[in-house]
């Protein structure tokens, strides 16, 4: 009979592979979540201005119409520029009426005057809310 040696065979052990292409669909779509997700939580309308602080008040989700009062007089419908006297037609032609929230965004160095007279040709245009943009002290 004859007997058979195993000489210098050694067994080989297989190492366990990793599989990336599926965690690599994992982080795009992750990935692509919250990038849709911050762009949803960006609400801002207006120019940036310096606001004044208040300690009381509430934050508003729902500001669909923004108006912002520059220091120098210049007043923006949204992000449009436009004077006073075209305000209220501006307000009129985006749909405002007394359920929207228009959000005052006035520089804490405008003249109270001219918020007074931009609030009225927004109640001549039907708005009846209406909402001071602010910072928290």
């Amino acid at each position: 009979m004859r007997s058979r040696v195993k000489i210098g065979r050694r067994r080989q052990i297989e190492e366990p592979e990793i599989i990336v292409i599926p965690m690599i669909d994992v982080m795009m779509f992750l990935l692509f979540f919250f990038m849709v997700a911050s762009l949803a939580m960006a609400v801002q309308n207006g120019l940036p201005v310096s606001l004044p602080k208040a300690s009381t008040g509430k934050d508003q989700r729902a500001m669909t119409v923004t108006i912002t009062l520059q220091p120098d007089g210049s007043i923006y419908l949204n992000t449009s520029k436009i004077t006073i006297d075209k305000l209220g037609a501006g307000l009129t032609a985006l749909g405002v009426g007394s359920k929207t929230l228009v959000t005052l965004n006035s520089d804490e160095h405008v003249p109270y005057g001219t918020v007074v007279a931009v609030m009225d040709e927004g109640r001549k245009a039907g708005v009846t809310n209406f909402a001071f943009a602010t910072n928290r002290r």
